[in-house]
């Protein structure tokens, strides 16, 4: 090919995502892209630390309840509030820092389990079914105690790393 000038390709290091902070993949999975820079002011994993003890917006609910097969009282488990009152949160209300810290992770768990296993359809039934690694448990079932949290996450590392399935 005479003429033709075979120059490699360069690597743009500013389309690599890493580095980028895993906050916020969370809350661009909960919130529009605006809605985080406007009002949670979150960019950067220390910045939300700061937007869970202020209370994660209502908004987050509706969101988790849109794009996943989660019911609002499994939700309202892992958040420990009753569905009754999680239903009289207002629009603008916010979540305790407790509630919030459950809802961050268990958007951290889902948003790493698109991740691994693709979709949304293939995380919801990977929550519902039991499974071996957690003694026959469902992974949505453990996800309302930090040790579930990391029980969970650690299946999932496996199963990213091709340990278990």
């Amino acid at each position: 090919m005479a003429g033709v000038a075979n120059h490699p390709k360069k690597l743009n290091i500013a389309d690599l995502k890493i580095g980028e902070p895993y906050a916020w993949h969370v809350f661009s999975f909960l919130f529009p892209h605006e809605y985080i820079k406007n009002h949670m002011k979150c960019d950067m994993d220390s910045d939300a630390i700061d937007c869970i003890r202020v209370g994660i917006p209502r908004l987050a609910i509706d969101s988790i309840l849109e794009k996943t097969n989660v019911s609002k009282t499994q939700l309202s488990n892992i958040l420990h509030i009753s569905p009754r009152q999680l239903s009289r949160y207002g629009k603008d209300d916010r979540l305790s820092p407790e509630q919030s810290n459950f809802l961050y992770e268990f958007t951290r768990i889902y948003t790493r389990g698109l991740d691994i296993l693709g979709d949304g359809a293939t995380v919801d039934k990977w929550l519902m079914r039991p499974n071996m690694a957690l003694g026959d448990k469902q992974p949505l079932e453990l996800l309302d105690t930090s040790e579930g949290l990391r029980m969970v996450n650690d299946v999932l590392s496996q199963i990213e790393y091709g340990f278990y399935s």
